[in-house]
């Protein structure tokens, strides 16, 4: 993953959580429950790894 600058952490992150969001309000969409419990598990981990970029942006220094 490349580094990213803190507007666009952020951007990334306000996606993420958008389509999260909108994937764990759109279970009916799915042709299973199987399949929108794994798109949500897709969602989720999308979501935590845009929250620690902002995180690591927010870090004075970086951790390296």
């Amino acid at each position: 993953m490349t580094e990213l600058s803190s507007p666009s952490a952020q951007e990334e992150l306000d996606r993420a959580r958008d389509d999260y969001l909108a994937v764990s309000r759109g279970a009916h969409l799915y042709s299973s429950p199987a399949d929108h419990e794994a798109a949500e598990r897709r969602a989720w981990e999308r979501l935590e790894e845009a929250l620690a970029a902002v995180e690591a942006v927010a870090e004075p220094n970086g951790a390296e």
